[in-house]
């Protein structure tokens, strides 16, 4: 495989809402949000949870680097690791990081509030690398050489970005976080976002019953989607492999391998782990 060529995804940390370390949670990983897409000579990450942290210690072995920042949101999961990633600290790297404008902020104002005192003790002024910031709005198209970026407003509470890569003739969709309409519908407009991908990373935090409040509160209008849901729209799309993604917090390994074996036996889907690479090349 040559470098032009090679299209890989990299998960450095795969859950929702919260950290969750511990021991229930080392086989799939208890990082929150943040993957790496690596497209030709391209390098991008997407949102800068607590996995941010093993990406940057990864990133100290490249020096220098160029890597493009792609946020789907502001919620502290997506956020919390910024301050930990030390590339950011290192002169002759180059960091662009864009986020929408949907929810009325942005992640220059985000990480300035981070890294202030009371909060942190180290502030921006510490940066030594070159850090730009670039608003998106939801649907535009973003162009890197030969790498596209399409993106979508998704469903969620102050809304989400979602990001459709295609490079080559290969498609790698990320969508978390998202949440389906209610009663078994479509969400039209979204399996048309992810029609045909080749690897849809998706939002499945609840199962059904949890969703529906039959194992605790109901989750509706929480802003995250089912297994059940996010496997009924990547069928309905035509998209070759689901990774089921944003672990809810207190789900334990042996709780997301007894799903697995309910929910994917004969299914080309998976639940993403941490420390995961899927090569789409």
């Amino acid at each position: 495989m040559g470098e032009k060529s090679r299209f890989q995804v990299r998960y450095w940390g795969v859950r929702g809402s919260i950290p969750a370390p511990g021991p229930d949670t080392i086989r799939y990983g208890g990082n929150t949000t943040c993957l790496e897409v690596v497209a030709g000579d391209r390098t991008f990450s997407i949102d800068g949870g607590t996995g941010v942290r093993l990406f940057g210690s990864a990133l100290l072995k490249r020096l220098p680097v160029d890597v493009t920042f792609l946020m789907t949101h502001l919620h502290w999961d997506h956020v919390q690791g910024f301050p930990f990633f030390t590339p950011f600290l290192v002169p002759g790297n180059r960091f662009t990081i864009y986020s929408g404008r949907h929810n009325g902020g942005n992640i220059f104002d985000v990480l300035k509030q981070l890294m202030a005192q009371p909060a942190f003790p180290i502030s921006m002024d510490a940066f030594r690398s070159e850090v730009q910031f670039r608003f998106l709005e939801a649907g535009d198209t973003l162009r890197f050489g030969d790498v596209v970026v399409k993106t979508m407003l998704l469903n969620h509470p102050g809304g989400v970005v979602g990001y459709r890569f295609e490079f080559g003739d290969k498609v790698f969709v990320h969508a978390s976080d998202w949440e389906h309409p209610d009663g078994g519908i479509l969400d039209k407009a979204f399996v048309e976002f992810i029609r045909g991908a080749d690897v849809l990373s998706v939002d499945a935090t609840y199962t059904d019953a949890e969703y529906n409040g039959a194992a605790g509160p109901p989750r509706k209008g929480w802003g995250h989607a089912t297994h059940e849901a996010a496997l009924r729209h990547g069928d309905a799309a035509g998209v070759g492999k689901v990774l089921l993604f944003h672990h809810e917090q207190t789900r334990t390994d042996d709780e997301i391998d007894d799903l697995v074996a309910t929910l994917l036996t004969g299914r080309n889907a998976v639940f993403a782990r941490e420390g995961m690479v899927i090569d789409l090349s």
